[in-house]
């Protein structure tokens, strides 16, 4: 009990308090919480509730991407906020890790651009799945069930062995791992974009990252890409962006602003420099959005 009580406490909390969207409502997230709380203490195993925009989310308990998306409307504002203003409709975004969804169902239910999103672990893969027929996005978004990484691990034709007792946690393992796991199949990034010209990426792989930008090379070269979210940084992965035309940057959402990369997060975003005027004008001129009742 004791072990559940104090990361609630020195990280749920916290952030359910401080979140930017809500520092003048902080009422609200912790109502919501204590809602969906209540509902699985009732034994429900799986609960739809609105969402952003005429989105719903289909939740559980644990899947902590989805019911922190419920609890304070875009779970991490700054990078979501991001996506949705730059985005235009039969614009192509690709959602590389795309785990339940969060991202394609708001990327492609509010900015209404089309989404590719790749998930490897199968049975994440299925509720994927089932998440945008949910929202009847299957115009929209397209997934695939499959892990990218780098060429030379491709041509080696070694396999990748995911987890998947980890729920919303899943990643790479080894031999050596306890846990059940299953094999997947792999690609490159920049085999699966070869025909597509994607505007904007986000890309989560629990810490494959870098692998992954190993068969990436011309997808980042691409005119059409502006920008990519990704998660897990290093000097190497920061380096293979400073090579690649990159500048990291901050989001303002509210004032629709650009600024230097500040303090670090989770994720970093990485704007193309020859784009920066693009990226400005579109950020500036997106139609403004809500969720629960507050405009970014």
């Amino acid at each position: 009990m004791h072990a559940k009580l104090k990361p609630f406490l020195t990280n749920s909390i916290p952030e359910l308090l401080t979140h930017p969207l809500w520092r003048k409502r902080r009422i609200s997230t912790l109502i919501r919480f204590a809602k969906l709380q209540f509902i699985f203490f009732l034994g429900v195993k799986r609960v739809h509730l609105n969402w952003i925009s005429d989105l719903i989310l289909p939740l559980e308990k644990g899947e902590t991407g989805l019911t922190s998306a419920y609890y304070v409307g875009l779970h991490e504002f700054r990078d979501m906020a991001f996506a949705i203003h730059l985005l235009r409709e039969k614009d192509i975004f690709i959602d590389v890790g795309a785990n339940l969804g969060s991202y394609s169902l708001l990327v492609s239910g509010v900015a209404k651009a089309n989404t590719i999103a790749f998930e490897a672990v199968p049975a994440t893969h299925s509720r994927l799945v089932e998440n945008i027929e949910t929202n009847s996005l299957q115009n929209k978004i397209s997934s695939k069930a499959i892990a990218l990484t780098s060429p030379r691990k491709v041509l080696s034709k070694k396999k990748l062995r995911f987890s998947t007792d980890r729920a919303c946690g899943n990643l790479f393992v080894d031999a050596s791992y306890s846990g059940s796991t299953t094999i997947v199949d792999l690609s490159t990034l920049d085999k699966e974009c070869k025909n597509l010209n994607p505007v904007l990426m986000k890309i989560d792989t629990e810490g494959s990252e870098y692998d992954l930008l190993q068969g990436a090379s011309e997808t980042l070269k691409k005119k059409s890409l502006l920008a990519v979210i990704i998660e897990g940084q290093s000097k190497r992965i920061d380096q293979f962006f400073y090579d690649t035309n990159f500048t990291a940057i901050d989001y303002l959402p509210f004032l629709r602003e650009l600024k230097p990369c500040g303090k670090r997060t989770s994720n970093k975003l990485w704007i193309k420099k020859d784009k920066l005027a693009l990226i400005k004008r579109l950020l500036a001129s997106a139609k403004t959005n809500s969720v629960y009742g507050q405009n970014f």
